[in-house]
């Protein structure tokens, strides 16, 4: 039977659980597959050095970021933000931030070494008339390493440890995050993450607000297929538990009954070709996928990506890249919706297709100070028809420039 809802009644907070219900998933598995490369593929050493080093050093860096669509960074509860009610769900603003990054290595014998990083940062949203002040932050992550290397023949055995917190200038959004790395060199690596809010017991908006706990595999290879040509191959599964502390309308979009919990199965295969045709310039073709199952039909998805990548370092101390990607992204239980969002017979299965370019440099101003510029051009299409879900339809510009001074 075909149910129609009035178009009218969908005002922003309605709108806002529904695009962070179909864009959440989305949006982590894109943030996974953008996998970064650079300097580093010239290098010819793949593990650390044998014999661990003192060092100390400490990186200031500053930072101004645009972007027309912070809805990707933000999630925004109708029930305690300023911004409820907005007509549209763009955000535009400026994220300025500034940060002391601390790390350091203390040998612990000849076999064994220390490493430490603590790295605090202020964040501060301007735009929307003051309204983005809600999100300004202050952010700190400590991290303890310890290495072990039995020879100088073998990978590096590493056990981390990882705390970090987030506290905004609104409660709702504080939380801390633990995370806890076994990794034996590049080629095998075991995650357990665990992410909480201050106030757990809140009947929270989404996913995005609500605290989970995760582990997660990798394995890792590189092959060298002939002179300057390289291979390399990446698979992770990631299993993640959320809690249920939801409101009632989330819930029914997610097609949750009660105390039900969601969980979700998460896999990823990635391929890589990395061609060095000269000593200052790469060029790199990858094929990602993604696969995510979950145990609640409506964020079951797949994805994948192709995408090409060319490095140019111009000197020791200078670079550019740029990367072009298409990413089409398939959901198996959600269904096209006609206007009034009716759901005809034989509907199509909803899909998106992004396009993405990104353009990275950095250029050494002068002894250890540097300029690092990034934008990224992201467009993203939808087979969805329906005019309430037109905010799919978008463009989203992010530009930024970062001075980082390293003492």
């Amino acid at each position: 039977m075909q149910q129609q809802i009035s178009r009218a009644s969908f005002k922003l907070p309605i709108w806002i659980c529904i695009f962070v219900q179909l864009t959440f998933g989305v949006l982590n598995s894109s943030a996974q597959i953008q996998r970064q490369f650079g300097q580093e593929l010239f290098e010819q050493e793949i593990e650390e050095p044998a014999v661990f080093e003192p060092e100390l050093t400490v990186d200031y860096q500053l930072s101004n970021t645009f972007n027309n669509h912070l809805e990707f960074g933000l999630s925004i509860d109708p029930n305690t933000s300023s911004l409820a009610g907005r007509e549209s769900p763009q955000l535009q603003g400026i994220v300025n931030q500034a940060g002391v990054n601390f790390q350091g290595t203390l040998p612990l014998g000849s076999h064994f070494g220390l490493n430490f990083q603590y790295f605090p940062q202020l964040e501060n949203y301007s735009g929307e008339n003051g309204q983005l002040n809600e999100f300004d932050a202050f952010t700190d992550l400590f991290l303890t390493e310890l290495n072990f290397r039995p020879t100088d023949k073998l990978p590096l055995l590493s056990l981390s440890h990882q705390l970090q917190r987030l506290d905004r200038q609104d409660d709702t959004y504080d939380s801390i995050q633990r995370q806890i790395n076994f990794r034996f060199g590049k080629l095998l690596e075991y995650n357990l993450r665990a992410r909480s809010f201050d106030d757990d017991l809140t009947r929270r908006e989404d996913f995005l607000l609500v605290g989970s706990t995760s582990h997660q595999g990798v394995a890792r290879i590189q092959v060298g297929i002939v002179n300057r040509l390289l291979g390399k191959f990446e698979y992770s599964i990631e299993g993640e538990n959320y809690k249920n502390n939801l409101n009632n309308l989330v819930q029914f979009i997610a097609g949750l009954q009660g105390d039900e919990s969601r969980t979700d199965l998460r896999q990823f295969l990635s391929a890589k070709l990395v061609e060095i045709p000269t000593d200052h310039f790469v060029l790199q073709e990858e094929l990602n996928l993604f696969l995510n199952n979950s145990d609640v039909g409506f964020y079951d998805y797949s994805s994948i990506e192709i995408a090409m990548s060319a490095f140019y370092k111009i000197d020791s101390n200078n670079w550019a890249r740029v990367r072009l990607s298409r990413l089409g992204i398939y959901f198996d239980e959600r269904e096209v919706r006609g206007e009034g969002l009716v759901l005809n017979e034989n509907a199509e299965k909803r899909k998106d297709n992004q396009i993405g370019l990104n353009l990275r440099f950095n250029w050494k101003l002068r002894d250890r100070l540097n300029l690092l510029g990034d934008y990224q051009l992201t467009k993203n299409g939808t087979n969805e028809t329906a005019r309430i879900f037109d905010f799919l339809k978008f463009t989203n510009h992010i530009a930024s420039l970062t001075i980082q001074a390293t003492y």
